[in-house]
């Protein structure tokens, strides 16, 4: 099947498994995310009044998501924690999203978003340059 795939130029079909490490290690500055109309209603019927995230990082690359361990009631989370991928090398993915996000026993919050483009990162020459 791998035979019939439709690579861009230059992405040699006999491609070889790699490894890529994310480590997240902190946050710093982080908003406070209830101070809604959403929070109003929380207090009243729940008596919950929280002000502080419950922040998590979640990391996608090339139809994979991985995350971190959630951070209860943090402005400045410290995870110190490392997500792995396992992807064929050179990835046709060109991006890592990176998002910050508060758990929330209704929905999750998405607090901020990057993405890293791998071409900005990768090392020239034997070590893998991500074309």
């Amino acid at each position: 099947c791998r035979r019939n795939l439709l690579l861009p130029d230059g992405v040699p079909p006999e491609r070889q498994w790699a490894r890529f490490y994310i480590k997240i290690y902190r946050a710093e500055g982080l908003p406070r995310m209830n101070t809604s109309i959403m929070a109003n209603v929380k207090k009243a019927l729940i008596g919950e009044n929280k002000d502080l995230v419950d922040p998590y990082v979640q990391v996608a690359f090339a139809g994979q998501k991985g995350k971190t361990s959630i951070q209860k009631s943090s402005y400045e989370p410290l995870w110190n924690e490392q997500i792995v991928f396992t992807e064929m090398f050179p990835p046709l993915c060109k991006r890592i999203k990176i998002q910050i996000r508060d758990s929330d026993k209704v929905n999750d919050v998405a607090i901020g978003t990057h993405f890293i483009d791998l071409r900005k990162i990768s090392n020239e020459g034997d070590k893998g340059k991500a074309e």
